[in-house]
Order: structure tokens, then C-alpha cells, then sequence
């Protein structure tokens, strides 16, 4: 018998040779494993990466045009299987400092996760006897506006109430006009540094809606919520001659962004209408209680409604 045939029968040889390639089977299983994994959570991490910025883009336009000099300060995502859930902090820009208003969470990627949020700020006023205004979570009123266009039959009026407010504070403060206007007709010399412009983007079927409202609810009830206003804000004094075409192409390149169908269906009419041909409805001014008096004591206000207040240092 040759040496080949004795290592075929064998059994001792045969054992080893095929402990040594289960093995060699096992050590590439794993091998491959490991990269499959590793490969894997790489695009994982990469898709998911790519709809969490998308994301936070979306839903930064939707704040920062839904509410007044409102921004996304600080966001924490939590991944999970192409996609997750981020929660994001909203702040205000309050002329000398930024405060935080509110914590929320949205879902990003093809696979988000599951969202359950309770609890987001609360209502007063149920009972019709005072206006139904909301509240932040950091306890600071929603602000309300109210259409030039819409015969409302009250008018919120927080003047006497800043007046009775004591200490060295910044006021946050909504003002409503008589009627539309374009910047360059706008009856104010100068606004206070820190404004926000409520820019006209209703159609004729939302403005009948308003009316219809106005007509039939109770007067506590009907008036345009803070998050249902669109503008943009600007950081320096404003003058009737100020030229504010940055400030607009920022504005419409936000509602282009925002994941909201309204907001997109806004730029695509606010997008053929150039910044001296826009109307704004009202301001949010920022200052101290000088400062507010002296626009909010103007006639052509309409209507002024109280928001954040806090220590003016």
C-alpha cells in the first residue's frame, strides 16, 4: 500500500483535515460577518445621516417661518435602522439674548421611529369670558394677529397690561395693521433692532375663511395664531428706505424647504411677487417698554398682543 493510499484511510489524518477546515469555513464566516456588519452600519450611519440633515433642514425653515424670530437652537438624534428620531430645542432670538421656548421631537429616514410625545404647552380662555391664547412650554403667551381684512368684533389690546409690568424688561410684542402695506408705505420711521415682518400670503379663499369665522365664532376664539402667521425677521433697525430683498430671498428659500405642503404652496405664489410689491399685515418688535409705547400708540395699529418677556441685562 503507497504512502496516498495509506493517508486516505487514514482516519486520524482525515479528522484534522477536516477539523482544519471547519476552521478555515469558520474563521472566513466570521470574517465575512464582520465586514457585512461593519459595511452595513457604515451606510446605515451614512443614510441615516443624510435624512437626519435633510430633516433638520425642513424643520428648521418650518420654525424659523412659523414663528417669530424662532430657530432650532440644539438638536440629539437617536438612529436606529435607516432612520430615527430627533429631539430638537426651539429658541427666540429676544433682541439681547436667545431664551428656549419649547422641546420636540420629529422622525427622520425611510425607517423612522415609532413617536409618541405628550404634553406641548396648554390653553386658557375655554370658557369664551377671556381670549382662547395659547401657551409656550416655558410658559410665555402665543402671540395673535389679526388680519386687516377681517372685521373682527374685539381686537386684542396689551398695552395697558405692559404699562402695568414693572422692572427693567425686553417685551415681545405683536402688532397688527389697519391695513396692508408695502414697506416702502409703511407709516413708521424707524422699528426698534429685532423685528419680524407678517407677510401677507393668504388667499382669497383662506382671507373668506377668516371673515366667515369672524362673523359667526365668538370673539375670543377668532383671531390668527402664531404658527398659522409667516414672515422673516432682520436683526438691525428698520427704516422705510431699508432695502430688505436679502431678508425676502431668505424667507422664500425657507418655504421652499419647510416640509410643509402649505408653506410650499405659498412659494410658489410669493415667488413671482418681488419685495416691493409684498404686503405686510404687521410686526413683532422687540424693546423695552419706551420703545414699545412709542410704536404701539401708533394709529394704525390695529391690535397688539403681549408674548415672551424677560430681564433686560
Amino acid at each position: 500500500m503507497d504512502e496516498f493510499t495509506e493517508d486516505v484511510f487514514d482516519d486520524k489524518k482525515i479528522n484534522k483535515a477536516i477539523k482544519k477546515g471547519k476552521r478555515k469555513t469558520i474563521i472566513t464566516i466570521v470574517f465575512v460577518s464582520i465586514m457585512v456588519f461593519v459595511v452595513l452600519n457604515i451606510v446605515n450611519f451614512a443614510i441615516s445621516a443624510y435624512f437626519s440633515e435633510k430633516a433638520f433642514k425642513q424643520w428648521d425653515s418650518y420654525v424659523r417661518l412659523s414663528t417669530p424670530n424662532g430657530y432650532i437652537s440644539e438638536t440629539v438624534d437617536s438612529t436606529g435602522i435607516l432612520g430615527g428620531q430627533s429631539n430638537y430645542k426651539i429658541s427666540k432670538d429676544m433682541k439681547i439674548k436667545a431664551v428656549v421656548i419649547e422641546q420636540k421631537q420629529y422622525q427622520f429616514g425611510l425607517t423612522p421611529s415609532l413617536l409618541i410625545s405628550r404634553g406641548a404647552g396648554g390653553m386658557v380662555g375655554i370658557t369664551g369670558d377671556d381670549w382662547q391664547f395659547g401657551y409656550k412650554e416655558n410658559g410665555w403667551r402665543d402671540l395673535m394677529f389679526f388680519h386687516p381684512d377681517v372685521a373682527y368684533k374685539k381686537y386684542k389690546n396689551d398695552e395697558d397690561l405692559i404699562n402695568r409690568m414693572e422692572g427693567d424688561k425686553i417685551y415681545e410684542v405683536a402688532l397688527s395693521f389697519d391695513k396692508p402695506y408695502k414697506q416702502s408705505e409703511l407709516p413708521l420711521y424707524e422699528l426698534p433692532e429685532m423685528s419680524w415682518f407678517w407677510m401677507n400670503t393668504y388667499n382669497e379663499s383662506e382671507l373668506k375663511k377668516f371673515q366667515q369665522e369672524a362673523k359667526e365664532h365668538d370673539w375670543s376664539s377668532t383671531f390668527i395664531g402664531e404658527n398659522e402667521a409667516l414672515g422673516f425677521s432682520t436683526n438691525s433697525a428698520v427704516f422705510s428706505s431699508v432695502n430688505l430683498e436679502d431678508e425676502y430671498k431668505d424667507f422664500l428659500n425657507h418655504l421652499q424647504t419647510s416640509f410643509s405642503k402649505e408653506h410650499q404652496h405659498v412659494h410658489d405664489i410669493m415667488k413671482n411677487i418681488s419685495i416691493d410689491d409684498v404686503e405686510i399685515l404687521g410686526v413683532v418688535i422687540y424693546g423695552t417698554k419706551n420703545e414699545i409705547e412709542e410704536v404701539i400708540k401708533k394709529p394704525f395699529i390695529k391690535a397688539s398682543s403681549l408674548g415672551g418677556v424677560i430681564d433686560n441685562y
